[in-house]
């Protein structure tokens, strides 16, 4: 599966989650109780309270719950006059759960236990910078082609390509605002900026497609799109669009519909922010093409768009998870070599207003148990991880896996931005982890994988983005800001 989508992880909202509470059911009969009840969001899983620190719920998200509900009496004109959804609460209610919330918070959060690790050895590591400016801008990576070169984008809104052999770039285009996804099928391309990256309700993304040396905006704007994918949903010939608009209070899923005037119209699937990554699949067995997303913010959730009709969809979760988990990819894979594809996720988005190192961070594998459901088998924990690659890198017929975290304890375990996990026994769920022996090099970003060299073994890239996410140690900031590391080719020495 091809990198991501650029996820900027200071959009990542954890607000709308959190506004609904926890529905900790340990004093079910207690009026505290019963507002939580009362408030617990019926579309996601509720966060637990102990998921938090006391001092990040007093200090952090509960002033911002505050801010994003109506308390009768206080603050009411300005909330109004908001996005997204208010619930009422009473000023007395509002002081109960408050006082709910801290008293039942723990001080702390249990630490992870961290597994031991070797610097790795299949892998040998190079450096590389697609331009001459200090500090890493990339903010869009994939392979799109088999042979040596990797496509990017960066904040400046320059979307190129880098060719390994020659060590050079090549414009492709230039834009207004960072590009986050470049789709390239057949005769057809498309260029998705995000318009702006920090968090905003403001609708200024784009889709540019290219003809040639020619470009054509699209005559829709969209919320913050962070991934686009080119499919022929319905067999007509033509490729319809999968736009993951993330947004932020508002956002949505789409489908781009050529019409027969040649332009586009939209289709909203589903009218929450969130959307990240979509893949395309016959989930049911039925002949026709469903969607598979990735919903992050209002739910957290990986959702099924089966398609009943033609480009008619209907939605199903098939995984929800707790709004603090922060999940920010997945992956389709078949793990255990069933036949079956099972589904893997990083949980670890962490720019948000409940930082804090989350022991419940990390990679987790659900298998799928043939009925359209799955169940969770193995979890791996890394604080703040972002990003996998599911590939049998060692080439022993078992599933090997790369996660990056943007988000690491750079202060006691800085060694653990990156991670590979070696499968040493996949029924036992046994890996080795291996670490970069420079692994403070650049604040690791994005990642994919391709037989760079042509020697029979997968290659992985990782990029960089040095946008200030997170507290970081200064001495590092000052490193990444003074190098010049846009991207790390891992070259597989197996052959």
């Amino acid at each position: 599966m091809p990198n991501r989508p650029v996820v900027f992880y200071p959009l990542f909202s954890f607000v709308l989650f959190i506004l609904m509470g926890s529905c900790k059911k340990e004093k079910p009969d207690t009026k505290e109780a019963q507002l939580y009840t009362k408030y617990c969001a019926s579309c996601h899983l509720p966060p637990k309270i102990d998921a938090l620190p006391k001092n990040v719920w007093k200090n952090s998200v509960l002033p911002a719950m505050m801010e994003r509900m109506e308390v009768e009496g206080l603050y009411q004109d300005s909330n109004t006059s908001q996005n997204g959804f208010r619930p009422k609460i009473t000023l007395q209610e509002w002081v109960q759960l408050e006082n709910y919330i801290v008293s039942n918070a723990p001080e702390y959060l249990e630490a992870i236990t961290i597994q031991q690790a070797d610097t790795l050895k299949q892998f040998k590591a190079k450096a590389h910078s697609v331009d001459d400016k200090n500090g890493a801008m990339i903010t869009y990576l994939e392979f799109l082609d088999k042979d040596n070169k990797i496509y990017y984008g960066d904040l400046s809104g320059n979307l190129g390509v880098y060719n390994f052999s020659e060590e050079k770039s090549t414009a492709i285009y230039q834009g207004k605002s960072p590009v986050t996804w470049y789709s390239k099928k057949d005769s057809m391309e498309v260029i998705s900026e995000v318009g702006i990256i920090r968090p905003s309700e403001a609708v200024q993304g784009k889709m540019i497609q290219k003809i040639g040396d020619d470009t054509l905006t699209m005559d829709h704007n969209f919320h913050r799109p962070v991934h686009t994918l080119l499919e022929d949903m319905n067999n007509d010939g033509r490729n319809e669009l999968v736009v993951s608009e993330f947004g932020n209070e508002s956002g949505q899923l789409s489908l781009m519909v050529a019409n027969d005037s040649g332009g586009y119209y939209k289709k909203v699937l589903l009218n929450l922010p969130g959307a990240i990554k979509t893949v395309v699949r016959d989930m049911d067995n039925d002949g026709k093409k469903d969607i598979v997303a990735l919903m992050t913010q209002s739910r957290e959730s990986i959702t099924v768009f089966y398609q009943t009709d033609n480009l008619v969809f209907e939605a199903k979760n098939i995984l929800e998870f707790s709004p603090v988990f922060g999940t920010s990819w997945f992956e389709l894979v078949d793990y255990n070599g069933d036949g079956l594809e099972d589904i893997i996720t990083v949980q670890g988005d962490n720019a948000d207003i409940s930082y804090v190192h989350k022991p419940y961070h990390g990679m987790r594998i659900y298998l799928n148990n043939g009925d359209h459901t799955y169940s969770k088998a193995f979890f791996y924990p890394m604080y703040g991880a972002t990003r996998v690659l599911s590939r049998d890198f060692d080439k022993d017929g078992d599933l090997d896996f790369a996660l990056i975290s943007t988000f690491p304890n750079y202060q006691e375990f800085p060694e653990l931005s990156f991670v590979f996990l070696e499968n040493q026994n996949s029924e036992n769920y046994t890996f080795t982890a291996n670490i970069l022996e420079d692994p403070s090099k650049a604040r690791w970003f994005l990642m994919d994988a391709s037989d760079i060299d042509h020697d029979g073994d997968e290659d992985i890239v990782l990029s960089s983005l040095t946008l200030g996410f997170t507290p970081v140690p200064k001495v590092l900031t000052e490193r990444w800001k003074n190098n010049n590391v846009d991207i790390m080719v891992l070259e597989n020495v197996l052959y």
